[in-house]
């Protein structure tokens, strides 16, 4: 895994709508060869697939975050799991209620022991439109369908699809998520449990892959290059919260 590859998966990983021309130009490298690169780590399952994430939000649930010593697995249903090497399991579930979070957590500890962490954000459930509850349900067929391939199948025009997609993507109800092999490609993702909120939004800002926060904490997960560098950046985050959780994901998956 050479270090252009790489670079290109934090690109990826970090928003997979930044397009190869604006890579391939921060690379000093031909549209060409970033696409040949992209082609040739999936074809060898460096990257594995292209999932689309939907935040429970967007179809009026809630959601919140779990994490469970991974000695078992759970096998029910979940949102987005992190497996991580501090040996837990991190998942983000989902329920028509905050109480139902509550119940699906104990209901879950039954199975995997206690939590050792639990976190469930202030948040507004969404009512969606009719158009858009159709239009992420062509979108999960295929979450790399460009709009005019989107505007052919749902019968309208690629302006309309496109303002809606920008809607979703502004209200961050969904995003694309390369499922990358984080072994091969030397990439680490890590998250970081805080409390200090507005400061982990300017610190994390170059680094960031996803947040989940509000006025009281939130969990920061970022994108690094190496253990070390990893490592430096969140010793220098603790200077402002020594209490800062880490957790380094082994592997991670979108259901």
């Amino acid at each position: 895994m050479d270090d252009v590859n790489k670079r290109i998966i934090l690109y990826l990983m970090r928003d997979y709508r930044y397009s190869q021309r604006k890579i391939a130009k921060e690379l000093n490298i031909s549209p060409p060869a970033v696409n040949y690169r992209v082609e040739r780590m999936t074809k060898d399952l460096i990257i594995k697939r292209v999932a689309l994430y939907v935040n429970p939000n967007f179809y009026g649930k809630y959601h919140g975050y779990v994490a469970f010593p991974n000695t078992r697995d759970w096998d029910g249903e979940y949102v987005f799991k992190v497996k991580c090497i501090e040996h837990v399991n991190v998942y983000e579930i989902e329920a028509e209620s905050k109480e139902g979070l509550k119940t699906k957590i104990s209901e879950m500890s039954a199975k995997l022991g206690e939590p050792t962490m639990v976190y469930i954000p202030e948040q507004t459930p969404y009512n969606p439109s009719t158009f858009d509850l159709r239009l992420l349900s062509v979108l999960k067929e295929n979450p790399t369908m460009t709009p005019v391939e989107l505007s052919e199948r749902l019968k309208v025009s690629s302006k309309t699809v496109r303002r809606h997609l920008r809607y979703l993507y502004k209200k961050e109800f969904i995003r694309l998520v390369p499922i990358v092999d984080l072994d091969k490609s030397g990439v680490i993702m890590y998250a970081v449990f805080t409390n200090k909120v507005e400061i982990a939004k300017k610190f994390f800002h170059s680094t960031l892959f996803r947040e989940v926060s509000d006025k009281d904490a939130g969990v920061f997960v970022n994108i690094g290059n190496s253990i070390q560098e990893v490592w430096d950046k969140v010793s220098k985050f603790r200077e402002f919260d020594p209490k800062a959780d880490l957790m380094i994901a082994q592997s991670y998956d979108v259901a």
